[in-house]
C-alpha cells in the first residue's frame, strides 16, 4: 500500500494500525539463533535429516550461503545437524531420537556456541548487512523506503503478546475465551547467553541503537555508561539530510547511531 493511502486509512478513515516489537537485545539473541540454524550446512544436504524432502529450501540455502562466508568460524567443525545439536542438547535426548525436546530445555552450551556468537558480533560492523532476514532491525519494518514512518497507532510488547491481543480485543468489545489465543513458537535459545560478556553486549547495543532510540526502549544497564562523557555509552544522532539524499526523501532529517558523540 502506498504511503498516502495508508496515512488516509489511519488519519481519515479511523483505521487502527498495530505492531508488536521486542526488547532489541533479547530479540537479537533469538534472531541470531534462528539465522544460525537456517544458514547451517545441514540446510543444503539432500541426504540430511532436515531438508532431504525440501528441494526449495536446499536451493534457497545454496543461493544465499555466500552471505555467511565472511564468518567462516560460525560453522567450523559442523557438517551435519547432529554436530550442532550435541553442543546444546543433552546426549540422552539425542540418543532417544526425540529431537524436538531439545527446543524445550535450557541449552548445555559450554561456551563453544557463545564464543562464535561473540566473535560474530565483533565482526558484524554496523549491523546493516544481515546474512538472514531474522537479523533485520525492527525499525526497518516500520518505515517506508523513503524513511517516512508507518502511521502506527499502537505498539505492543511481543514478549507478552497475549496481553496485547487481549487489550486489542477488549478495546473493540470482543472477548477472547481462555485457551483460544494463538500461541507462537516457544523455543529455548541454543546459545548460552549467560556466557556473553559485557563488551559484546555493549557492541550489540551500538548495532541496535536505531531500535532502542526510535522505539524509545530503555538501554540495558550495561550500555548506559556512567555519564560525563563515558565512551561506552550509546547515542543516536539526528542530522539534516545532504542534498543528494533528498531526491526521494519525505523527511528532512535522518536518525542513525552516533558512536562518536563526544567528538561532535
Amino acid at each position: 500500500m502506498k504511503h498516502d493511502d495508508l496515512e488516509d486509512r489511519v488519519h481519515v478513515q479511523n483505521y487502527t494500525m498495530i505492531s508488536f516489537i521486542r526488547e532489541p537485545s533479547n530479540r537479537f539473541y533469538s534472531s541470531y539463533d534462528e539465522a544460525f540454524f537456517r544458514m547451517g550446512p545441514w540446510m543444503g544436504d539432500p541426504e540430511g535429516q532436515i531438508v532431504w524432502d525440501k528441494p526449495r529450501i536446499r536451493k534457497q540455502y545454496h543461493d544465499s550461503k555466500w552471505r555467511v562466508e565472511k564468518y567462516p568460524y560460525l560453522y567450523e567443525g559442523f557438517e551435519t545437524i547432529h554436530d550442532f545439536r550435541r553442543l546444546y542438547c543433552p546426549a540422552e535426548i539425542l540418543e532417544s531420537g526425540k529431537f524436538l525436546q531439545c527446543n524445550g530445555i535450557p541449552s548445555i552450551d559450554d561456551g563453544r556456541l557463545a564464543s562464535r556468537f561473540e566473535r560474530f558480533v565483533s565482526d558484524y560492523g554496523d549491523g546493516l548487512d544481515p546474512f538472514d532476514v531474522h537479523l533485520n532491525m525492527q525499525v526497518g519494518s516500520l518505515v517506508f523506503p523513503t524513511g517516512e514512518p508507518f502511521p502506527v497507532t499502537r505498539l505492543y510488547n511481543a514478549t507478552v503478546a497475549e496481553a496485547g491481543w487481549q487489550s486489542i480485543a477488549s478495546g473493540v468489545g470482543v472477548d477472547i475465551p481462555d485457551g483460544e489465543m494463538t500461541h507462537g513458537r516457544k523455543i529455548t535459545r541454543r546459545i548460552n547467553v549467560g556466557l556473553v560478556g559485557e563488551e559484546t553486549r555493549r557492541k550489540m547495543c551500538r548495532i541496535l541503537a536505531l531500535d532502542y532510540c526510535c522505539l524509545n526502549i530503555p538501554l540495558p544497564e550495561v550500555c548506559r555508561g556512567k555519564g560525563a562523557g563515558d565512551e561506552e555509552e550509546v547515542f543516536c544522532s539526528v542530522e539534516p539530510r545532504k542534498g543528494e539524499e533528498m531526491q526521494y526523501a519525505l523527511e528532512d532529517f535522518i536518525i542513525h547511531p552516533w558512536q562518536d558523540a563526544q567528538q561532535r
